[in-house]
């Protein structure tokens, strides 16, 4: 993973400006950073960050080593255009790449992990999963159009070459 991230670093140094000279994408990571805001409210309001949290300090923690595997190069470019720093080196051995002590360091996520709900997040109960879904979706929406986009734009630089 660690020669995966150098190497989306420096497509990022290369393709940055690239990437936000085109307005759809500005307009489409704005859209995504205010939906990330909205799911985390309503994750905080439902208790699901403190679930979190009490999970990962009793040693059980749903982001395991397998997941970082499940980001792709565009989502990981996205986190960058969002400001995010990717680490250099795993932080938690036998954990998710981008997991921190203080829990995961990426804004943008894939869907396995917006979307995972384990025994202890259900107990919140049917009215609130449908309620944080709802909001979730828009996150994932925004995530799955930037990623289409921003894909589309290395394809054509890569066929300029």
């Amino acid at each position: 993973m660690e020669q995966k991230v150098q190497n989306i670093k420096r497509r990022f140094s290369v393709m940055r400006d690239l990437f936000l000279q085109n307005e759809e994408i500005r307009e489409l990571l704005d859209r995504l950073g205010s939906a990330i805001k909205a799911s985390h409210r309503c994750m905080v309001e439902l208790g699901i960050v403190d679930i979190c949290r009490e999970c990962a300090a009793e040693g059980n923690c749903c982001c395991r080593k397998w997941v970082e595997n499940e980001y792709g190069e565009e989502i990981l470019l996205i986190n960058l255009l969002l400001g995010v720093e990717l680490p250099s080196r795993r932080a938690i051995p036998d954990a998710c790449f981008f997991l921190t002590p203080t829990g995961c360091m990426l804004k943008a996520r894939e869907v396995i992990c917006v979307d995972f709900l384990c025994d202890r997040i259900k107990k919140i109960g049917h009215k609130n999963i449908v309620k944080l879904q709802n909001i979730e979706g828009e996150e994932l929406e925004m995530l799955f159009l930037l990623e289409e986009k921003i894909g589309a734009i290395m394809r054509l630089a890569e066929t300029r070459k």
